[in-house]
């Protein structure tokens, strides 16, 4: 079921601060702040190496979405208050770590 900016109330990205872990087992998240912008991280770990290698991108808003734009494509930001669940368009939901 696709979710729709209705499904998700507006929020502040003050509220999403932190390191969040995918239910899905794809790479742990961080968003923070730098001075005025706030960042998110995905921190990718080699399965050979076992080495972290992050990567950073800043979260864009347009109307009352956020997303983040990283190459081939756009990921949408949406988070749920209530359950406390951050969602990544194309990598599913996070938990708050």
């Amino acid at each position: 079921m696709k979710r729709t900016k209705e499904d998700y109330p507006t929020f502040n990205l003050f509220s999403v601060v932190g390191t969040w872990e995918s239910v899905n087992l794809n790479p742990t998240v961080i968003i923070y702040r730098n001075d005025k912008d706030y960042l998110l991280s995905i921190i990718y770990v080699s399965e050979t190496t076992k080495q972290a290698s992050p990567a950073t991108y800043e979260i864009q808003k347009e109307g009352s979405l956020y997303f983040i734009d990283p190459a081939p494509k756009r990921i949408y930001i949406d988070y749920d208050p209530v359950k406390d669940v951050l969602n990544l368009s194309s990598l599913g939901d996070y938990l708050r770590n």
